[in-house]
């Protein structure tokens, strides 16, 4: 099926830590969401995880094959797909996740969820599965 949206924003969070990635949406979206999800979820577990890696809104138990405006998965961390037609729009609405995390940053953070960011939320390796998967805009 054709999608209405030209382009979507990735959105990773672990603990108050977030990044961001605005690519190309493409035909295949929800196969490349359903694969990429699933491998930055296993990153983000860092293995000791046991539980099955759930796909959230991108079950397709729970989707119709028509491209919705946004979907959420929770597990360790969230992974949240907001679509457009404007990388602007996306930009602007990624700012608003940057805010959100700069508040939640401020004050004191434990040492191991500090060092649970920089082992299970490195960002270099974050991209590196995003672009495996699409292409960013």
């Amino acid at each position: 099926m054709e999608s209405p949206f030209k382009y979507t924003l990735i959105v990773s969070q672990y603990y108050y830590s977030r990044h961001f990635f605005i690519v190309h949406h493409t035909h295949d979206f929800l196969e490349k969401a359903r694969l990429f999800a699933a491998e930055l979820m296993e990153y983000k577990r860092s293995g000791d995880n046991p539980r099955p890696i759930r796909l959230g809104d991108l079950d397709p138990e729970w989707s119709s094959g028509n491209i919705r405006g946004r979907y959420n998965i929770n597990d360790t961390g969230d992974i949240y797909f907001i679509q457009g037609n404007y990388a602007n729009r996306l930009m602007e609405e990624s700012w608003e996740f940057r805010d959100t995390s700069k508040r939640e940053s401020r004050g004191f953070q434990s040492k191991q969820v500090m060092q649970d960011i920089s082992k299970n939320h490195d960002r270099t390796k974050v991209r590196a599965i995003v672009e495996k998967h699409f292409e960013i805009a």
